[in-house]
Protein backbone atom coordinates (compact mmCIF):
# COMPACT_ATOMS: atom_id res chain seq x y z
CA UNK A 1 0.00 0.00 0.00
CA UNK A 2 1.78 3.87 -0.84
CA UNK A 3 2.24 6.23 1.41
CA UNK A 4 -0.57 8.25 -0.17
CA UNK A 5 -3.57 5.46 0.43
CA UNK A 6 -2.00 4.99 4.16
CA UNK A 7 -2.75 9.17 4.37
CA UNK A 8 -6.01 9.14 3.19
CA UNK A 9 -6.62 6.20 5.08
CA UNK A 10 -5.59 7.87 8.02
CA UNK A 11 -7.31 10.64 6.73
CA UNK A 12 -10.81 9.06 6.68
CA UNK A 13 -10.27 7.34 10.35
CA UNK A 14 -12.93 9.01 11.99
CA UNK A 15 -15.44 8.56 9.45
CA UNK A 16 -14.86 4.49 8.90
CA UNK A 17 -14.99 4.70 12.77
CA UNK A 18 -18.34 6.48 12.98
CA UNK A 19 -19.41 3.50 10.64
CA UNK A 20 -18.55 1.13 12.45
CA UNK A 21 -19.93 2.18 16.24
CA UNK A 22 -23.27 3.24 14.66
CA UNK A 23 -23.94 0.46 13.02
CA UNK A 24 -23.18 -2.31 15.63
CA UNK A 25 -24.96 -2.21 19.08
CA UNK A 26 -21.83 -4.14 21.07
CA UNK A 27 -19.52 -1.65 19.91
CA UNK A 28 -21.72 1.22 20.15
CA UNK A 29 -22.70 0.22 23.95
CA UNK A 30 -18.82 -0.07 24.44
CA UNK A 31 -18.23 3.84 23.14
CA UNK A 32 -21.51 5.50 24.74
CA UNK A 33 -20.62 3.92 28.75
CA UNK A 34 -16.90 5.81 28.97
CA UNK A 35 -18.97 9.09 27.13
CA UNK A 36 -21.39 9.15 29.56
CA UNK A 37 -19.16 8.78 32.58
CA UNK A 38 -17.04 11.69 31.44
CA UNK A 39 -19.92 13.52 30.52
CA UNK A 40 -21.00 13.23 34.63
CA UNK A 41 -17.25 14.30 35.24
CA UNK A 42 -17.17 17.36 33.07
CA UNK A 43 -20.99 18.45 34.56
CA UNK A 44 -19.31 18.09 38.34
CA UNK A 45 -16.51 19.67 37.84
CA UNK A 46 -18.32 22.68 35.73
CA UNK A 47 -20.69 22.90 38.89
CA UNK A 48 -18.07 22.67 41.58
CA UNK A 49 -15.80 25.60 39.70
CA UNK A 50 -18.75 27.81 39.08
CA UNK A 51 -20.23 27.22 42.86
CA UNK A 52 -17.07 29.05 43.69
CA UNK A 53 -16.72 31.66 41.02
CA UNK A 54 -17.48 34.36 43.65
CA UNK A 55 -14.68 33.29 46.17
CA UNK A 56 -12.11 34.17 43.51
CA UNK A 57 -12.75 37.62 42.32
CA UNK A 58 -11.27 38.92 45.45
CA UNK A 59 -8.26 36.42 44.73
CA UNK A 60 -7.85 37.83 41.19
CA UNK A 61 -7.82 41.23 42.82
CA UNK A 62 -5.11 40.61 45.27
CA UNK A 63 -3.18 39.17 42.29
CA UNK A 64 -3.28 42.07 40.15
CA UNK A 65 -4.48 44.44 42.60
CA UNK A 66 -2.90 47.97 39.75
CA UNK A 67 -4.80 46.50 36.77
CA UNK A 68 -8.11 44.98 38.38
CA UNK A 69 -8.89 48.50 39.95
CA UNK A 70 -8.00 50.62 36.87
CA UNK A 71 -10.63 47.96 35.09
CA UNK A 72 -13.16 48.22 38.46
CA UNK A 73 -13.05 52.60 38.10
CA UNK A 74 -14.45 51.87 33.93
CA UNK A 75 -18.13 51.70 34.99
CA UNK A 76 -20.98 52.60 33.56
CA UNK A 77 -24.02 53.09 35.60
CA UNK A 78 -23.85 50.24 38.18
CA UNK A 79 -22.10 47.90 35.28
CA UNK A 80 -18.54 47.07 35.97
CA UNK A 81 -16.03 45.98 33.06
CA UNK A 82 -13.99 44.18 35.20
CA UNK A 83 -16.81 42.26 36.92
CA UNK A 84 -18.07 41.38 33.19
CA UNK A 85 -14.50 40.35 31.62
CA UNK A 86 -14.06 38.41 34.21
CA UNK A 87 -17.51 36.63 33.98
CA UNK A 88 -16.58 36.19 30.08
CA UNK A 89 -12.84 34.37 30.92
CA UNK A 90 -14.27 32.75 33.20
CA UNK A 91 -16.87 30.96 31.27
CA UNK A 92 -14.62 30.15 28.86
CA UNK A 93 -11.99 28.56 31.33
CA UNK A 94 -14.50 26.40 32.67
CA UNK A 95 -15.99 25.56 28.97
CA UNK A 96 -11.93 24.11 28.26
CA UNK A 97 -11.01 23.30 31.42
CA UNK A 98 -14.27 20.78 31.79
CA UNK A 99 -13.63 19.39 28.14
CA UNK A 100 -10.03 18.66 28.87
CA UNK A 101 -10.95 17.12 32.46
CA UNK A 102 -13.59 14.85 30.61
CA UNK A 103 -10.94 13.51 27.86
CA UNK A 104 -8.31 12.58 30.66
CA UNK A 105 -11.61 10.97 32.61
CA UNK A 106 -12.40 9.10 28.73
CA UNK A 107 -8.37 8.37 28.01
CA UNK A 108 -8.57 6.93 31.41
CA UNK A 109 -11.54 5.14 32.84
CA UNK A 110 -12.51 4.53 29.08
CA UNK A 111 -9.38 2.15 28.44
CA UNK A 112 -11.26 -0.89 28.96
CA UNK A 113 -14.02 -0.26 26.86
CA UNK A 114 -12.06 0.61 24.30
CA UNK A 115 -9.36 -2.09 24.53
CA UNK A 116 -12.64 -4.59 24.18
CA UNK A 117 -14.12 -2.41 21.63
CA UNK A 118 -10.89 -2.71 19.25
CA UNK A 119 -10.44 -6.61 20.59
CA UNK A 120 -14.01 -7.34 19.18
CA UNK A 121 -13.22 -5.11 15.83
CA UNK A 122 -9.98 -6.49 14.73
CA UNK A 123 -11.83 -10.23 16.03
CA UNK A 124 -14.74 -9.42 13.46
CA UNK A 125 -12.20 -8.92 10.58
CA UNK A 126 -10.26 -11.99 11.11
CA UNK A 127 -7.18 -10.38 12.28
CA UNK A 128 -6.91 -12.06 15.47
CA UNK A 129 -7.67 -15.51 15.78
CA UNK A 130 -10.79 -16.61 18.78
CA UNK A 131 -9.12 -17.63 21.53
CA UNK A 132 -11.16 -20.19 24.68
CA UNK A 133 -11.21 -17.92 27.82
CA UNK A 134 -11.24 -14.48 25.87
CA UNK A 135 -13.04 -13.00 29.01
CA UNK A 136 -9.80 -13.14 31.19
CA UNK A 137 -7.60 -12.78 27.95
CA UNK A 138 -9.63 -9.25 27.61
CA UNK A 139 -9.28 -8.58 31.50
CA UNK A 140 -5.77 -8.80 31.38
CA UNK A 141 -5.61 -6.43 28.29
CA UNK A 142 -8.05 -4.45 29.58
CA UNK A 143 -5.91 -3.74 33.05
CA UNK A 144 -2.85 -3.37 31.21
CA UNK A 145 -4.42 -0.86 28.82
CA UNK A 146 -5.58 1.09 32.17
CA UNK A 147 -1.85 1.14 33.79
CA UNK A 148 -0.98 2.30 30.35
CA UNK A 149 -2.90 4.88 29.85
CA UNK A 150 -1.78 6.67 32.70
CA UNK A 151 1.63 6.26 31.86
CA UNK A 152 0.98 7.43 28.42
CA UNK A 153 -1.35 10.45 30.13
CA UNK A 154 1.58 11.50 32.59
CA UNK A 155 4.03 11.29 29.45
CA UNK A 156 1.77 12.99 27.33
CA UNK A 157 1.59 15.78 30.00
CA UNK A 158 4.98 16.09 30.80
CA UNK A 159 6.10 16.44 26.54
CA UNK A 160 3.15 18.80 26.57
CA UNK A 161 4.61 21.20 29.15
CA UNK A 162 8.00 20.95 27.22
CA UNK A 163 6.33 21.77 23.54
CA UNK A 164 4.80 24.82 25.74
CA UNK A 165 7.69 26.40 26.09
CA UNK A 166 8.84 25.88 22.58
CA UNK A 167 5.70 27.22 21.07
CA UNK A 168 7.24 30.27 22.46
CA UNK A 169 9.29 30.10 19.27
CA UNK A 170 8.09 30.80 15.82
CA UNK A 171 8.75 27.62 14.41
CA UNK A 172 6.96 26.34 17.60
CA UNK A 173 4.04 27.45 16.01
CA UNK A 174 3.13 25.46 13.68
CA UNK A 175 5.09 22.35 14.66
CA UNK A 176 3.53 21.97 18.65
CA UNK A 177 0.10 21.11 17.16
CA UNK A 178 1.38 18.82 14.28
CA UNK A 179 3.42 16.75 17.22
CA UNK A 180 0.74 16.87 19.68
CA UNK A 181 -1.63 15.57 17.06
CA UNK A 182 0.75 12.48 16.29
CA UNK A 183 1.24 11.53 19.80
CA UNK A 184 -2.78 11.67 20.03
CA UNK A 185 -2.69 9.29 16.49
CA UNK A 186 -0.29 6.69 18.23
CA UNK A 187 -2.54 6.49 20.89
CA UNK A 188 -5.72 5.73 19.26
CA UNK A 189 -3.26 3.27 17.17
CA UNK A 190 -1.65 1.96 20.24
CA UNK A 191 -5.10 0.15 21.34
CA UNK A 192 -4.80 -1.92 18.00
CA UNK A 193 -1.12 -3.07 18.77
CA UNK A 194 -1.91 -3.54 22.28
CA UNK A 195 -4.50 -6.29 21.55
CA UNK A 196 -2.09 -7.95 19.21
CA UNK A 197 0.69 -8.02 21.80
CA UNK A 198 3.34 -6.08 20.52
CA UNK A 199 6.42 -5.66 21.88
CA UNK A 200 8.12 -1.84 22.40
CA UNK A 201 10.40 -2.34 19.01
CA UNK A 202 7.86 -3.84 17.13
CA UNK A 203 5.39 -0.78 17.87
CA UNK A 204 8.07 1.68 17.08
CA UNK A 205 8.81 -0.79 13.49
CA UNK A 206 4.83 -0.12 12.90
CA UNK A 207 5.19 3.60 13.61
CA UNK A 208 7.91 4.44 11.18
CA UNK A 209 6.73 1.88 8.51
CA UNK A 210 3.09 3.58 8.37
CA UNK A 211 4.44 7.43 9.37
CA UNK A 212 2.12 8.44 6.13
CA UNK A 213 -1.25 6.67 8.09
CA UNK A 214 -0.49 8.37 11.48
CA UNK A 215 0.46 12.33 9.24
CA UNK A 216 -3.36 11.55 7.85
CA UNK A 217 -4.52 10.49 11.22
CA UNK A 218 -2.73 13.51 13.41
CA UNK A 219 -4.59 16.10 10.39
CA UNK A 220 -7.63 14.74 10.72
CA UNK A 221 -7.54 15.27 14.24
CA UNK A 222 -6.25 18.22 14.17
CA UNK A 223 -9.28 19.29 12.50
CA UNK A 224 -11.64 18.10 14.84
CA UNK A 225 -9.49 19.86 17.67
CA UNK A 226 -10.68 23.31 15.87
CA UNK A 227 -14.47 22.84 17.56
CA UNK A 228 -13.41 22.94 21.27
CA UNK A 229 -14.75 19.58 22.77
CA UNK A 230 -15.59 17.82 19.19
CA UNK A 231 -12.45 15.40 19.29
CA UNK A 232 -13.73 14.57 22.94
CA UNK A 233 -17.15 13.73 21.78
CA UNK A 234 -14.96 11.34 18.45
CA UNK A 235 -12.77 9.73 20.73
CA UNK A 236 -14.40 6.21 20.42
CA UNK A 237 -14.54 6.96 16.41
CA UNK A 238 -11.05 7.61 16.45
CA UNK A 239 -10.19 4.13 18.22
CA UNK A 240 -12.34 2.00 16.19
CA UNK A 241 -11.56 3.77 12.48
CA UNK A 242 -7.81 3.12 14.07
CA UNK A 243 -8.28 -0.23 13.94
CA UNK A 244 -10.10 -1.16 11.28
CA UNK A 245 -7.51 0.41 9.36
CA UNK A 246 -5.04 -1.55 11.74
CA UNK A 247 -7.07 -4.51 10.08
CA UNK A 248 -7.11 -3.44 6.67
CA UNK A 249 -3.23 -2.83 6.41
CA UNK A 250 -2.24 -6.08 7.96
CA UNK A 251 -4.69 -7.87 5.35
CA UNK A 252 -3.04 -5.85 2.60
CA UNK A 253 0.52 -6.90 3.97
CA UNK A 254 -0.29 -10.57 3.61
CA UNK A 255 -1.86 -10.09 0.32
Amino acid sequence: MTSVNQFFKGLLVPIHGFFLVITSFQLFFLAIIPFWIAVFAAIYIAITFWSRSSELLPLILQWMPGFAHFIEQIKIGEFSLFAALFQGLFWVFLVLFSLYFSYIVLCILGAPFYSLMVDRILLKKGIQPKIKNNFFRWLYTSLKMLIISVIKLLLFLLITAALFIVSFWSFGVMLVPLVVCLMIAYDCVDFSLECMNYSLAERWRYFSNHFALFSGLALAILFFSFIPGLFTLSLPFFIAGAADAFAYLAKAEVI
